[in-house]
């Protein structure tokens, strides 16, 4: 694979934290004679289907897995979507109609989708993008009955592709040109349109919408050069407000912050925030929905110093982050950090649930009751993954 690889690994290096540093190097260590993933950590991707959590994951041997379980069962499944040598990212997965659909980077960058039916066996393979097209982790979403997809395309460009269903070969077009892009994507779609936010140049954040069935596509810099953003962005649509989230990981001697940044829909004025809580890899987000009483508001996931998972909630539009304590100890088993992959988080039964990645390279599940209380789960040991 190319070096170009190297660039979307930064959003995962060490830090000078003993702790942390003792966590990666577990995660080096486990599953002895297995060639080395392409990324040093997992970034398992999550969604609900048919009601269940349902998890996709890169494998140690670039192959990818995907997991399930009945809702309110601690009982998980696993089974292999494609072999060794086939995906080179993060998966990305979604739901379309009746559908659980994964996105991933296939050999020589290239693009593959993988899809199957609820309560089938088997997976469907289709190609959405030939080589050299595809340099991150790509961002998928449901759009009615079709599909789209985000990506950092070629010479650090921003790809965007679609199809009106699954069977059917995929459409691209260019977002940003060369030069514009350097992470993975967000993306989300709502109210007609399609969102994506992806770092700039210079540490830079911005954002490209488009209305559904057009090529335009509007860009805007949510925060210009030397805004120090330095992870893939995270973003959501809530209570009629786009956020993104990011991580700057050079601030604070090594630290890193989550910034936020957010606007009223179909208005390019953007708010910026400081999440009071470290970060030592992208954050995850998701929101949870209005209920009487409430405006509903979000969830941030983050690992913060120490390999802590970290979780902290913000009413819609209050400005004010409350969070919970932190969810694992800063050292578990062998001294190795709870959590350390890129987390994953969806809202299912009105709960809270996460994936990740512990110190030791076991993928790991939490969930939150309605009390409050997390709950850990192991979903596949390293030796498997």
């Amino acid at each position: 694979m190319s070096s170009r690889r190297e660039k979307f690994r930064k959003q995962v290096r060490p830090l000078a934290l003993a702790g942390v540093a003792l966590a990666l190097a577990a995660v080096a260590l486990v599953a002895p004679g297995s060639p080395a993933r392409a990324f040093s950590i997992l970034g398992p991707a999550m969604t609900v289907a048919n009601g269940n959590s349902v998890i996709a994951v890169q494998t140690a041997d670039d192959g990818l897995r995907f997991y399930w379980n009945q809702h309110g069962t601690d009982n998980w499944y696993g089974e292999q979507v494609a072999g060794a040598g086939t995906t080179y990212s993060p998966p990305a997965i979604t739901v379309v109609g009746d559908d659980v659909v994964i996105a991933a980077e296939g050999p020589l960058n290239s693009m593959y989708v993988y899809w199957q039916a609820f309560g089938a066996s088997g997976w469907t393979s289709k190609p959405v993008a030939g080589i050299r097209t595809t340099y991150s982790q790509p961002a998928i979403q449901a759009d009615g009955t079709s599909s789209v997809i985000a990506v950092e395309g070629a010479n650090n460009s921003l790809r965007f592709y679609w199809t009106p269903a699954l069977t059917v070969n995929w459409t691209g077009e260019n977002v940003a040109g060369a030069g514009t892009t350097y992470s993975a994507p967000a993306e989300i779609v709502h109210d007609n349109s399609v969102n994506i936010a992806a770092e700039g140049p210079d540490d830079s954040l911005d954002f490209y919408w488009a209305v559904n069935g057009t090529a335009t596509w509007g860009p805007e810099v949510v925060a210009g050069a030397g805004a120090g953003i330095q992870t893939a962005p995270a973003m959501i649509y809530t209570n009629g407000t786009v956020q993104i989230y990011a991580s700057d990981l050079y601030a604070d001697y090594g630290f890193g912050t989550v910034l936020s940044y957010s606007a009223l829909n179909g208005t390019a004025n953007w708010i910026p925030q400081e999440v009071p809580v470290g970060a030592l890899n992208a954050p995850a987000v998701v929101a949870y929905p209005y209920v009487p009483g409430s405006l509903g508001g979000v969830h941030l996931v983050s690992n913060a110093a120490g390999a802590y998972m970290v979780v902290m909630t913000e009413a819609d539009g209050s400005f004010d982050w409350q969070g919970d304590s932190s969810m694992c100890p800063t050292a578990g088993l062998a001294g190795s950090g709870c959590s350390i992959g890129n987390p994953s988080a969806v809202m299912n039964g009105g709960l809270l649930n996460i994936a990740t990645e512990d110190g030791q390279g076991n993928l790991r599940f939490w969930w939150q009751d309605s009390g409050g209380t997390y709950h850990e789960e192991t979903v596949d040991t390293s030796g498997d993954l």
